[in-house]
């Protein structure tokens, strides 16, 4: 299966009088993939992500709901109103624990970067939270900027949940493998200062399907109706 890089992206939540409630970001309408769209935090692994990732020597939780065969199935007839045609089925190679470690990095990372949400350890100040986040803007590397300020990453705040690939549609379509984390919110502020972000907002996943209904991509979606799904109920 062709596959132009991974991806990572974090769904953090957390557990309100009326349920749960996921952190969702508008995209700018000027950016080229998805304008306007409510998506989750995320973005695509570096080199540099696996190079951290290998220093950490840490397990990374697991709870796989998401699957690449069943959301090729049940968001077939998405695939088919959306683009025309419906994917052929795919199974992808299972990741190596390095490789969740790795996205899971990178998931942290973005989530820093578009966000302001730090994941660290040691817990850092505001002004350092966002020092770092305006660094990793402007292209820091983020092992230099863990040694300048002296934190760790929480990778035990991040539970892996699935992946998805781009389904095959063509050279003239990027693929990505796309690694997906569940984070409890820490209570911070988020902070936008990336150009591509415009907007966040919580918001239970029955809600974000409806409210955003034509403004989700068909992962996204399905990650909402997984989601939706799995906490009805609870309170």
């Amino acid at each position: 299966m062709a596959v132009i890089g991974r991806a990572s992206t974090v769904i953090v939540y957390r557990h309100t009088l009326n349920g749960y409630e996921v952190l969702m970001t508008k995209r700018s309408s000027h950016v080229t993939s998805f304008p306007g769209y409510w998506v989750f935090p995320g973005g695509k692994e570096s080199a540099e992500d696996r190079l951290i990732a290998a220093t950490l020597h840490k397990a990374v939780q697991m709870d796989l709901f998401i699957d690449q065969e069943e959301f090729q199935q049940s968001m077939g007839d998405y695939f088919l109103k959306s683009i025309g045609v419906i994917p052929t089925q795919e199974k992808p190679k299972s990741f190596q624990s390095l490789e969740w470690l790795s996205l899971l990095v990178t998931g942290l990372r973005e989530l820093w970067e578009e966000t302001g949400l730090a994941y660290s350890l040691p817990w850092l100040t505001d002004g350092v939270r966002h020092a770092v986040q305006s660094a990793l803007l402007e292209g820091e590397s983020l092992h230099q900027l863990m040694a300048r300020y002296h934190y760790g990453l929480d990778v035990q705040a991040f539970t892996a949940i699935g992946r998805i690939t781009t389904p095959n549609f063509g050279e003239q379509v990027r693929r990505f493998d796309t690694a997906f984390f569940l984070a409890r919110d820490l209570h911070q502020s988020p902070r936008l200062t990336a150009s591509e972000v415009t907007q966040v907002e919580w918001v239970g996943p029955q809600a974000a399907l409806t409210r955003f209904n034509g403004l989700l991509a068909i992962p996204t979606r399905y990650i909402l109706m997984q989601l939706a799904q799995r906490w009805r109920g609870e309170s």
